[in-house]
């Protein structure tokens, strides 16, 4: 009897040890997977950082929008959507998802250029505004890592970047499911 019960404990054991991976999976979501690689591969980005944006900017939820009218999985304003829009000359209407996930995406490669690949930077611009960045970065001293002056931009940095380490872990920088 006892041999009977520990071969089905041993039995039981991958599945118990995946649990806490599955249960990860549920509270980080993938979707629109393909299209995240794609977009992210035409403007020269880590998908599993694209996707902690996502996650950070929507929780994946391609309706969205915030107080502010900023909509979709990449929570673009329509003014932000514009410029894109004539910048990059991607067209469609940027409330539907794969859309608003190529201008999302354009606009990130567009501001890691502009940056010099500074990920912080990016982001702090994609979350407060290019304006605002640059005007930090003119103050003499003014070091990102320890030196954004709004809470919200700082906490929406550390997210972002958080969520892409948690990609990474759980579904491999180039997010296939079954990548190490």
């Amino acid at each position: 009897m006892v041999l009977v019960v520990l071969a089905g404990l041993l039995a039981a054991l991958p599945f118990v040890l995946r649990v806490p991976e599955t249960v990860r999976q549920t509270i980080y979501p993938l979707r629109y997977e393909e299209t995240i690689r794609e977009v992210s591969e035409e403007n020269g980005l880590e998908p599993a950082f694209v996707a902690g944006v996502v996650y950070t900017e929507s929780r994946f939820r391609p309706d969205v929008e915030s107080h502010r009218g900023a909509y979709g999985l990449m929570q673009l304003l329509p003014q932000t959507a514009k410029f894109i829009g004539r910048r990059s000359g991607i067209r469609g209407d940027y409330r539907d998802p794969e859309v608003n996930l190529r201008l999302g995406a354009w606009y990130l490669g567009y501001l890691e250029g502009r940056y010099q690949g500074d990920e912080r930077l990016m982001l702090a611009a994609y979350n407060s505004g290019e304006g605002t960045v640059d005007g930090w970065l003119s103050e003499e001293g003014f070091d990102i890592a320890k030196d954004i002056p709004y809470k919200e931009t700082r906490e929406y940095v550390d997210d972002v970047l958080e969520a892409r380490r948690t990609y990474r872990e759980l579904y491999g920088r180039d997010l296939y499911r079954d990548s190490e």
